[in-house]
């Protein structure tokens, strides 16, 4: 199979991702099914298209007769069978429940063509998982893309114990054609991305827990430097259930470190789930909240950068990514302006050391702690000679 022959691609759940990345093959010149369990998911993800649709006529990025086209060749469906009889790809973007993604891919291999692609948008699930209870693995891929998939420039191939090279081959050449940037990820918890900003997520969410500073004040000392939206509310934007989804994933696979907070616990509980739900560690009934950028917490934003330093080497030396996909993958999905080894190379590892050992005790955190090739100062030795490898 080449990318010539992906003609059709099927996306399975029309929420906020699925609708976004089906917008995507659209763009990229497929006939798209669009698949959710009740037509109102399903006609709220077409609207949500639509609008986006409009967003980029606006902005002269397309003609009205491109969104007509574009329209034309997107289907809607509450029938699993039916959106993907004919598909080549299909992409799933189910939420972050295990369980729910084995039940899909088990349907999805049934009744999709024989030679059909079966892509996971999941951003930490076990991809070889996934495609155990297919009777095609070799066929089984994660393709991790960013929120708003239609506008973020990066998606993370996640090749299994099992996929082939021609489906890694293939999915590659789909995402450039997307115009995306493929970075590679082996299957491991968080892939790479994900794995490392949930160390620097739980920094802040442990500081949350403790009052430390309000998180408005935080999210403003973040915007003024250059980040587009805040810690806090970018996990309010995602969802509190998808970030409590994907941290309770990690204290399973990884270390109880990773467990959800307790205010984390208590959002849950109270249904205030962010965005979605109007509510969520803001208030957002009355549209976007609105962060006052001139009175921001006097607190180093360098401090969870950090974090994310100590978290990248250990996903090197996991052999998860090459450390230019780390840095390529950190910059792009969240807008950092350097790379975790590019700022290591003008970083002081002893110091470096310090603050983190000291975070591990403050917190009683052993994920924190500074990791070896820190402690005995050869990272970039290290790095180099991963690359080498490679």
């Amino acid at each position: 199979m080449k990318i010539d022959d992906i003609k059709h691609v099927a996306v399975i759940g029309a929420g906020a991702m699925g609708h976004s990345i089906a917008q995507v093959a659209l763009m990229s010149g497929y006939s798209v099914s669009l698949y959710d369990i009740n037509n109102k998911i399903v006609e709220n993800g077409k609207l949500r298209i639509e609008w986006s649709f409009k967003r980029f006529i606006e902005k002269d990025k397309i003609s009205e007769g491109g969104y007509k086209n574009f329209m034309n060749n997107l289907t809607l469906t509450t029938d699993l069978e039916e959106a993907i009889k004919k598909a080549d790809l299909c992409i799933e973007a189910a939420p972050e429940k295990l369980d729910l993604k084995k039940k899909i891919f088990s349907d999805l291999d049934k009744l999709a063509p024989t030679h059909a692609i079966l892509a996971s948008n999941t951003s930490n699930m076990s991809i070889t998982e996934i495609g155990a209870v297919t009777q095609r693995p070799e066929k089984v891929i994660g393709t991790h893309f960013f929120n708003p998939p239609v506008l973020m420039p990066i998606v993370e191939i996640v090749k299994s114990e099992k996929t082939s090279k021609e489906t890694i081959k293939v999915v590659t050449d789909f995402i450039k054609k997307s115009n995306k940037i493929p970075i590679f990820s082996k299957d491991s918890p968080g892939f790479i991305c994900n794995r490392i900003i949930a160390a620097s997520t739980l920094l802040l969410n442990l500081m949350l827990d403790r009052k430390e500073y309000p998180p408005e004040k935080i999210d403003a000392a973040a915007m003024n430097m250059g980040s587009p939206i805040g810690p806090y509310q970018l996990q309010d934007y995602l969802g509190l259930d998808i970030v409590y989804d994907s941290m309770n994933y990690l204290s399973e696979r990884l270390s109880k470190d990773y467990a959800p907070t307790s205010t984390m616990e208590k959002l849950l509980k109270e249904n205030r789930l962010g965005k979605k739900t109007g509510k969520g560690i803001y208030n957002w009934e009355k549209g976007k909240p609105e962060i006052d950028q001139s009175d921001p917490a006097d607190f180093d934003m360098m401090k969870p950068i950090r974090v994310q330093i100590n978290e990248a080497v250990k996903v090197l030396e996991e052999g998860i990514g090459t450390a230019k996909d780390i840095d390529t993958g950190m910059k792009l999905a969240f807008n950092n302006l350097m790379g975790p080894f590019e700022l290591a190379e003008n970083t002081d590892l002893a110091d470096l050391t310090l603050f983190l050992d000291g975070l591990a005790e403050k917190y009683g955190k052993e994920v924190f702690r500074a990791h070896k090739w820190i402690r005995d100062g050869i990272l970039m030795e290290q790095i180099a000679k991963s690359e080498e490898v490679r």
